[in-house]
């Protein structure tokens, strides 16, 4: 069986922590939308949130997920003191086009944000993978290393992955319910991240090393 030493057991310590962190900023948020917006539809509007959000329970559920999304954000940054560019534009985004649906009263911001973070996020990575400038290494920002052509596989197969989702998510919200739409953008694309990420991290693992270029994962064979 592979085998880590305990300095590479170490290391991975902080990443764990770390996921952990960004799956509660994440699915924090994501729960408060959806939770809103199915008890909005079964018990009608609150009274305070008509003036806002109108009798859309959609634009309801997203005053509530904007406050909870600020602290993801904010508890994300106080537990990693750190902040990803992905993170950052992501929590923007979120920001622009949230408020521009609560702005308009007009649902399609919100149905077509993920489309455009999507996209964007594909294109940077399949773009960054043409000018030989990997994105997503960087955003490891050193924790974690391998072989550059295992980063340049990654990076294609994640901006793919992206893209993706973008044309999924407009095929969603132009042909099913809002219902359907919330309960795919609330589950069904975080379900396909994180089984896509779980994967290939798995695939990958016999190519990670440490700083030096040394295989973290040694076979039974080799060992002493």
């Amino acid at each position: 069986m592979p085998s880590q030493d305990p300095q590479h057991k170490t290391a991975a310590a902080p990443q764990a922590g770390a996921s952990w962190v960004r799956l509660v900023s994440d699915l924090g948020p994501a729960l408060v939308f959806f939770i809103s917006y199915s008890q909005a539809e079964k018990h009608g509007m609150p009274e305070f949130a008509k003036a806002i959000s109108g009798d859309q329970a959609v634009l309801f559920a997203t005053l509530l997920f904007i406050p909870a999304a600020v602290a993801g954000f904010v508890f994300s940054y106080w537990k990693e003191r750190s902040v990803s560019p992905m993170g950052l534009f992501t929590f923007v985004m979120i920001g622009v086009f949230s408020g521009l649906a609560l702005w308009l009263k007009n649902d399609i911001f919100i149905k077509m944000r993920p489309t455009l973070v999507y996209s964007l996020i594909g294109l940077a990575l399949l773009g960054s993978v043409l000018l030989k400038r990997n994105v997503l290494k960087a955003l490891f920002s050193g924790a974690l290393h391998m072989p550059e052509v295992q980063w340049h596989g990654l990076a294609q197969r994640a901006g793919l992955m992206y893209l993706c989702l973008a044309v999924i998510n407009e095929a969603v919200w132009r042909t099913q319910p809002l219902a359907v739409w919330v309960t795919y953008n609330t589950w069904g694309d975080m379900a396909i991240n994180m089984a896509f990420w779980v994967i290939n991290m798995i695939l990958l693992a016999k190519y990670f090393t440490d700083a030096d270029g040394k295989p973290l994962m040694v076979e039974d064979n080799e060992k002493s």
